[in-house]
């Protein structure tokens, strides 16, 4: 089955190391949910980060995405396990 995901709905992206020393994360919105067969939770974003601030900061190539603005939660979080937050949203 197909994952439902809104249109418009605001997102928290993540992007951890590998280490788990560094995670980077920022802010994105849901401009599709297309229908793909090989994945049934595509979707397409938008961000207001800069592509090559983006890529010059990200320090791995997996990405968790969660429903909603969940970035004061994480910098919260990963401070108390001595993770360094990034903000590319702040």
């Amino acid at each position: 089955p197909k994952v439902e995901m809104s249109k418009g709905q605001v997102i928290t992206n993540i992007i951890p190391d590998f280490k788990a020393q560094r995670w980077v994360g920022l802010l994105g919105k849901i401009l599709d949910a297309p229908f793909m067969d090989v994945c049934r939770s595509q979707i397409d974003i938008g961000y207001a980060c800069d592509d090559l601030t983006l890529a010059e900061r990200m320090p791995g190539f997996h990405w968790m995405t969660g429903y909603g603005d969940y970035m004061s939660e994480l910098g919260y979080a990963l401070k108390k396990v001595g993770i360094k937050w990034e903000n590319l949203t702040a």
